[in-house]
């Protein structure tokens, strides 16, 4: 009787070559550099755009239509950009000095008003904390009328030139004052004056 034939050995597969062996030695390494390369580009593109695109791509916002005649609701304008707004104007969404707002008429619940404007008449840029105060200030001594509403429930908020805008020639100060919460339905302003831009 004749010995089984030897079991089957898995088949040894063919020897790498030598060329084979160092190109797949550099194509990890090399894949990483392309994804860390591009993940960098990615960075700085984002940044550029997002620094500098921004300022070069703006648009000025299209001039909103006021109603002369507003109806039983009292909106006068709605989505009107911070550039757009008079001194004495009502507003109601104010959440900040650089969003949009709903005008309305001072009788209809707002929550916020427009009292002045006011330019910096000097050349040089005063520093960030300087302009700060003296916006604070100038905003501050605007006169309201003694019968409105005016508590510790309001707040002061002013937009500013920043150093950017300065060398731009932004030198307007815009003042604002808003409820912390809830809404009023009187202006701020006395009726006799008129509200300051200068």
């Amino acid at each position: 009787m004749s010995d089984p034939p030897p079991a089957e050995g898995n088949a040894a597969l063919p020897a790498r070559s030598a060329k084979s062996q160092r190109h797949a030695r550099w194509i990890a390494p090399a894949l990483w550099a392309l994804i860390g390369s591009l993940g960098v580009l990615l960075v700085l593109l984002y940044g550029a755009d997002r620094f500098f695109g921004p300022e070069q791509a703006k648009t000025p916002a299209p001039s909103v239509m006021r109603n002369p005649n507003p109806g039983i609701d009292g909106v006068i304008a709605l989505q009107v950009p911070p550039e757009q707004l008079e001194a004495g104007d009502c507003l109601q969404g104010f959440t900040d000095a650089l969003g949009l707002v709903t005008i309305v008429t001072c009788s209809t619940s707002h929550n916020a008003q427009m009292i002045g404007t006011f330019k910096i008449t000097e050349d040089t840029f005063p520093g960030s904390e300087e302009l700060m105060a003296r916006s604070q200030d100038l905003c501050k001594s605007v006169p309201l009328d003694p019968s409105s509403p005016l508590d510790t429930t309001w707040s002061y908020h002013f937009s500013r030139p920043s150093e950017k805008s300065w060398a731009t020639g932004d030198r307007k100060v815009v003042c604002f004052l808003a409820l912390n919460d809830g809404t009023v339905q009187d202006s701020l302003l006395p009726s006799s004056a008129t509200p300051i831009s200068s």
